[in-house]
């Protein structure tokens, strides 16, 4: 295992936005799984120091971006798809590099997408029901302000824990003990 200094929970907490849904990678077809794998791979490189010294909106701009493979401001259940993948993908490659909380964070990021679904995932933050989940739409029970993004999701003030939990069908009892303080 790689000793360093600790992240602020980041890949935890792309895994919790994943969860949530946000961070990303760009869609992309089966057959392009290794193209995928190096664009999530540049983009995590890349968003690294953003995401953990810059303001959070910066971090969520950068993501959004990236996420959003057409450009229509939204994300479609194709693109969430492409991001489960090439994050799954990156974790499995940068598992030796991840501290055991990091990893943690990242498993249960996937068993909650995985458990919702992420068609239903996608469904429950699509509030205006348009087939996309915009970044008001996703952001709604998140207050980003000019701490890193790492600082804010841990933030029981900056995220409505309890209507996190009422979208994903959760005692909020259960998010409190499962996200780390």
């Amino acid at each position: 295992m790689v000793n360093r200094k600790p992240s602020c929970g980041v890949p935890r907490l792309i895994s919790a936005t994943l969860a949530l849904v946000v961070l990303a990678a760009p869609a992309v077809s089966a057959g392009d799984a290794d193209g995928a794998a190096v664009a999530f791979d540049s983009f995590m490189r890349a968003s690294r120091p953003v995401c953990v010294e810059q303001p959070a909106e910066h971090c969520v701009a950068l993501a959004w971006r990236f996420a959003d493979a057409d450009g229509d401001q939204a994300l479609s259940v194709l693109e969430l798809a492409s991001i489960r993948s090439a994050f799954e993908q990156w974790a499995v490659r940068h598992q030796d590099d991840l501290t055991r909380p990091e990893r943690s964070g990242i498993a249960l990021g996937f068993l909650i997408v995985d458990s919702v679904g992420l068609e239903r995932l996608h469904a429950i933050y699509d509030t205006d029901q348009d087939g996309l989940v915009s970044r008001s739409e996703l952001l709604a029970d998140v207050r980003l302000d000019q701490r890193p993004l790492g600082q804010v999701l841990l933030d029981p003030a900056a995220v409505d824990h309890r209507a996190v939990a009422r979208r994903l069908g959760v005692p909020p009892a259960m998010l409190d003990h499962a996200l780390p303080r």
